[in-house]
């Protein structure tokens, strides 16, 4: 039989595999990989932002928070458990830069707390309905739940990113800023 597949019931295996309760896999996967790579980006320039700051800022230390009170991992942590748990890193390390801008400058936009905050209550959010699913619920309401929390946890980590470069500007001074823009 030349037609036929070798493996006869993977064609359906992977058409209920792939859409669950009409949410594609692949979309839940492609947000996930978006709040995954978000994260990346955000610390990477909350890193540069930490030696801009450093060098622009006679006397400045290393900074360095860890007073946040991380969620445990359940045994067997998934993708979403790193990513919740490393978010909550990350939302400390970055809270702790704009701490130390606000003590520099004095005042920072109402804008760049709101955007931490947002990015806070999005991974809250996200932890919640992991809890949530590990207690409960079906995997079919998981799928279409988080769908909405990986973007809104996306575009919260996106705001923040763009916040913390924005709280940058606030602080430097004139002169590294013409510099730092070369």
């Amino acid at each position: 039989m030349i037609g036929d597949p070798t493996y006869h019931g993977l064609n359906s295996a992977m058409k209920t595999s792939v859409v669950m309760d009409d949410v594609p896999m692949v979309e839940l996967y492609f947000y996930l990989d978006e709040c995954c790579d978000q994260l990346r980006f955000l610390e990477k320039e909350r890193k540069k932002t930490e030696i801009i700051l450093t060098k622009a800022i006679q006397g400045g230390k290393a900074i360095s928070d860890s007073s946040t009170s991380l969620p445990k991992m359940p045994p067997n942590p998934t993708r979403i458990d790193h990513l919740i748990v490393n978010q909550m890193k990350e939302q400390g390390k970055v809270a702790s830069v704009l701490h130390r801008m606000e003590s520099v400058n004095s005042f920072l936009h109402n804008n760049i707390h709101t955007a931490l905050k947002k990015h806070y209550m999005a991974i809250c959010v996200t932890e919640a309905r992991r809890k949530e699913e590990i207690a409960i619920m079906s995997q079919q309401q998981q799928h279409r739940e988080y769908l909405e929390d990986y973007k809104d946890l996306a575009a919260c980590t996106r705001r923040l990113r763009t916040a913390l470069w924005c709280a940058l500007q606030f602080v430097l001074p004139k002169a590294v800023k013409k510099v730092h823009e070369m």
